[in-house]
């Protein structure tokens, strides 16, 4: 096994090799005994081939380039084919092209060329078809028809039609016969019952979405070939009834299944269409269903004996056949974890499109005679030894308030190659698209191209995912660039918490909707510092232009759900579009955009990198010709790769020689390639500030320090411990702070050692590991929402190596508050959990007590935390002017020095907001500890200093000489006479949150609440 830095290690599987394997089959349906669907093709173009699979096993590729079998509609595309058997000449084949979207009839067996059904259009984006079944008895096609009308992405209409099969509307679109109005804006395709005589398809309307709301209609067809007597059987799409019926199908007695999430979840519903009564099959909390971004996915089909095969699940997906009698479910067994919206019946065989961690999406096939699945078509084979993917693992975290977060993680692998001792690989947070999309635990060779090199990956199912339900999905209501960003950023600092990856090397990467979460995470306080660079594909950046014609029909009222109505909360779209904070990147990013984008159009880059323009910040532009949404083209995919990782390797500071270094455009500063955090233990631990900020006494300076997880709130009846990690306190004291906090609703543990002294050193409660043990019990304790120290004293540092660091970090993020001797206590905290603390007054320190704008400032903080965000007093003033970005550290500055170089303590002040004060530390004293923290170089690369109180350190003036000595030639803001610390009142200071220093206006502003 060889040593190398993560990011370097040699691996067989390069860009180009990732990109060839891009895209998965689609659209798999049977024609009679043989099963066809469309491939990628990223070397032909990216077209999508139609490929045939005979019931000998012959796979073939019946059309040969530049037929591209796909379409517009909606701009995502729907199904783009459809075919019968027949008796003789072989198969009918009805597909769209994608270069002009017209309809074409292609009869493989006869030896011809594809013929036109249908015409080009006059008007705007075309006349586009899709979700067609063949109707050769009729001479028909059926399908859904989008017609534009004007030169607006919305001037647009869509109905179902029947075109003639003998070519006669090639040239004539009066040729098309129209069998609905336009009164619906969205429909998808038409599915006849058995006996041809009614018809069934889905509506839905802006500004729903078709998750939030839709319709299943129902009508009778005529003998020539009418739709009559339409009405709505399933689904609402207002009001407390609304619900989103995904797919309908017809079963061999005439009724309908259909999924719909009446119940919270797509579960499967018989529907009668005479009556309009529904009764759910199958209850279950899982879903059948997905979000319908594509006309005509089935995620379930009827067999012909009535047997419904399904997929289902929470999270990934499984195959299984349901009896809609008894509602007995069955599974099928099989090596996959995921199973595509694309399942087929022939028989009494069924085929669906699975793959899984190791395997690509393969065509397998279900005997449900014999209940055997195996491996038909499309078979995976590796394209590199299996020993270079990664083994991922699906995993929940915990969000703000406690929600749950999925993800899945792909650790770094490779079999011949590991990264130093004591060194942290770096990860890069994926943001999927959609955002009411998902991602499965599958094979992806662009994540393997990353982590078989030594670069962790984390895909985020954040909260408006699918998969996990429709209250999951509505948490994003109104929350888009809130939600997303937090979940995103919850995963990272859970993942640098635990120590599985280094806080220092964190990114985030996405496209389209992903884009935009990437965008909003780096320019967003609820993740500021927290990311060192991103990736951001095909973005959205500016909503107010995206919800006005800057977008296609199908997204064009998308925002209304997602942010709010753009009439009624303009402010809204303008605080959370990244366009309009460019002043707050500072991280490196790469910028990658298709120039033929007209879902997320390339206008969207250009306005945010007009707004970024001369501030230095290194990034690069990358456009693509001939791209639009999802690069599928071989040569752009490859480029795209090599982009991103040369991103990766100049900011994270690692070497990448065999790709083409993108151009940043400016050097990396070095808060954006810091030196490589050290795993958790004696020497450093995730949640370290490593990395050298910048600063400027007459400007303004940006931290790169990690900000790190805030606990939740307090709540009345929630149960606080206090602890004595340093001394013993005066029972009477601590009881008196004690009725404080249960006055606030607490419910009150106090620890034995709390009441306690050492036998021998009577400044201590007890013994270390007493102490220690103390302070686990509080902190491991599930029933515990915080940990007070009771009082300061001497002794934290000491007891701090006696603590199961591991313990706590497996019992989750959770309150600690307390000062003076307590900041080696909150520095341990910081640097081997990765969570915020609270630098503040302690239940047996008088004040606490007797102080009521101390006490009243605490309470404040613990429960209503937004309320004290500003930070300042009438004494607070500039000791050197300026103002500062970073992330709140430190305490009494003499532990802070004591602490340098040891285990638990902050390797230095870097990026960060220091935050110091003392007691009884004469001027020359003062001196001393500051300048052992300057010669150290432990204030370094610091973005701002804010002094707190002196309590009993002699005259200020001697102290303020001393700090304008010792401080003022930094560079960097320095506010004194802030009131945190030892004297009173006293101010609770979170440590741990990005916050702004402006010294001039003596304000500490946090960018969040101290407290989630």
């Amino acid at each position: 096994m060889t040593t190398a830095p993560y990011g370097t290690w040699p691996s067989p599987l390069t860009a180009a090799l990732a990109a060839t394997h891009d895209g998965r089959p689609e659209y798999l349906d049977a024609v009679g005994d043989e099963v066809w669907w469309t491939a990628p093709r990223p070397r032909e173009g990216g077209r999508r081939a139609l490929v045939r699979l005979r019931p000998d096993g012959t796979e073939e590729s019946v059309l040969p380039p530049p037929w591209n079998v796909r379409n517009r509609v909606i701009e995502y595309g729907g199904r783009p084919w459809a075919g019968v058997p027949r008796p003789d000449g072989g198969p009918l084949i009805v597909f769209t092209h994608f270069a002009d979207q017209r309809l074409y009839a292609y009869e493989p067996d006869a030896g011809g060329e594809p013929r036109p059904l249908t015409p080009v259009s006059a008007v705007g984006g075309g006349l586009r078809w899709c979700d067609a079944v063949v109707l050769p008895e009729r001479g028909e096609v059926w399908c859904v028809l989008e017609e534009f009308t004007g030169p607006s992405p919305t001037d647009v209409r869509r109905v179902l039609a029947a075109v003639p099969l003998d070519g006669s509307a090639a040239a004539d679109r009066a040729a098309v016969r129209e069998l609905t109005d336009d009164r619906h804006r969205f429909v998808t395709g038409p599915r006849l019952s058995p006996d041809g005589r009614q018809a069934a398809w889905i509506a839905w309307d802006h500004p729903r979405m078709p998750w939030d709301g839709t319709e299943l209609r129902v009508a009778d067809v005529t003998g020539d070939g009418r739709l009559a007597g339409v009405t709505t059987v399933l689904g609402a799409q207002t009001g407390p009834e609304a619900e989103s019926v995904a797919q309908a199908e017809w079963l061999p007695d005439g009724t309908l299944v259909a999924a719909t999430d009446r119940s919270g979840w797509w579960n499967l519903h018989r529907v009668d269409p005479a009556t309009a009564v529904a009764g759910e099959l199958c209850p279950l909390p899982e879903e059948f269903a997905d979000a319908l971004w594509k006309v005509g996915l089935r995620w379930f089909a009827v067999l012909g004996n009535g047997l419904v095969a399904t997929l289902h699940g929470t999270g990934g997906t499984r195959l299984g056949v349901l009896d809609p009698a008894t509602g007995e479910l069955a599974d099928v067994p099989g090596p996959w974890s995921n199973w595509a919206g694309a399942l087929a019946v022939t028989g009494e065989r069924v085929f669906g499109l699975a793959a899984s961690p190791v395997t690509g999406y393969e065509v397998v096939e279900l005997d449900t005679a014999t209940g055997y699945a195996r491996v038909a078509g499309n078979a995976h084979r590796d394209a590199v030894d299996p020993a270079y993917l990664p083994r991922p693992e699906s995993r929940t975290f915990a969000g703000p308030d406690g929600r749950e977060v999925h993800a899945h993680v792909y650790p770094p692998r490779h079999p011949e190659s590991t990264g130093p001792a004591g060194e942290l690989p770096p990860y890069v947070i994926w943001a999927h698209g959609g955002p009411t999309g998902h991602v499965p635990l599958v094979l992806d060779l662009e994540i393997a191209y990353f982590t078989s090199r030594g670069i962790g990956v984390a895909e985020v199912n954040y909260g408006g995912s699918t998969g996990y339900g429709r209250a999951y999905r509505e948490r994003l209501r109104e929350q888009w660039g809130v939600v997303d960003v937090e979940d995103c950023a919850a995963v990272a600092r859970a993942l640098a918490a635990e120590g599985t990856a280094d806080p220092a090397r964190l990114a985030i990467r996405g496209g389209s909707a992903g884009g935009w979460t990437t965008a909003a995470s780096l320019t967003s306080p609820l993740a500021e510092g927290l990311y060192a660079c991103g990736t951001i594909i095909y973005p959205i950046l500016d909503l107010a232009g995206w919800a006005t014609d800057e977008t296609h029909d199908f997204e064009s009222r998308y925002l209304e759900s997602l942010v709010g109505p753009l009439a009624e909360v303009p402010e809204r779209y303008r605080e959370r579009s990244p366009v309009h904070h460019a002043d707050r990147i500072a991280a490196p990013f790469l910028l990658l955009q298709g120039l033929d984008d007209v879902i997320c159009p390339p206008v969207q880059c250009e306005r945010f990198l007009a707004a970024l323009a001369g501030r230095g910040v290194p990034h690069a532009y990358v456009t693509f010709e001939g791209e639009g949404h999802g690069f599928r083209r071989a040569d752009t995919l490859t480029r795209a790769l090599e982009a991103e990782l040369s991103l990766y390797a100049q900011t994270f500071g690692f070497a990448a020689p065999d790709v083409p270094a993108v151009d940043l455009g400016a050097p990396v500063p070095p808060a954006a390639a810091p030196p490589r955090a050290a795993a958790p233990g004696p020497s450093s631990a995730p949640g370290t500030a490593s990395a050298p900020g910048t600063g400027s006494a007459s400007g303004s300076a940006t931290g790169s320090a990690t900000a790190l997880v805030r606990p939740r709130r307090l709540r009345p009846g929630d149960r606080v411990a206090v602890v004595a990690p340093s001394g013993g306190f005066p029972r009477k004291k601590l009881d008196a702070g004690v009725e404080v906090l249960r006055g606030w609703g607490l419910d009150v543990v106090v620890h034995p050692t709390a009441y306690g002294k050492h036998g021998v050193l009577s400044y201590l409660a007890a013994d270390d590991a007493a102490r220690a043990r103390d302070f686990e019990r509080a902190w491991c304790d599930p029933e515990v929402a915080a940990v007070f120290s009771g009082s300061g004293g001497y002794g934290a540092q000491r007891m701090v190596d006696h603590v199961d660091w591991a313990a706590l970090r497996a019992a989750g993020p959770k309150l600690y508050a307390g000062f003076s001797d307590a900041t080696a206590l909150h520095e341990a905290v910081a640097t081997h959990l990765g969570v915020a603390t609270l630098y503040g007054p302690m239940p047996a320190w008088s004040p606490f007590v007797e102080d009521d704008a101390t006490r009243d400032h605490l309470r404040r903080t613990l429960f209503e935390p937004a309320a004290v965000q500003r930070l300042t007093n009438p004494g607070a003033r500039a000791l050197v002017p300026g103002r500062a970005r970073g992330v709140t550290l430190g305490g009494c500055v003499s532990l802070l020095a004591a602490g340098v170089g040891t285990p638990g303590a902050h390797a230095g002040a870097a990026g960060g907001i220091l935050l110091i004060e003392d007691v009884e530390e004469e001027d020359y004293r003062l001196d001393r500890i500051l300048t052992q923290l300057r010669r150290s170089g432990w204030l370094t690369g610091v973005a701002g200093v804010a002094c707190g109180t002196w309590a009993d350190c002699g005259p200020y003036e001697d102290v303020r000489a001393v700090l304008a000595d010792r401080l003022g030639d930094l560079g960097v803001p320095v506010l004194e006479g802030l009131d945190f610390g030892h004297g009173v009142p006293a101010l609770t200071v979170p440590l741990g949150v990005p916050a702004v220093l402006d010294a001039d206006a003596g304000t500490l502003t946090l960018d969040t609440p101290g407290l989630a």
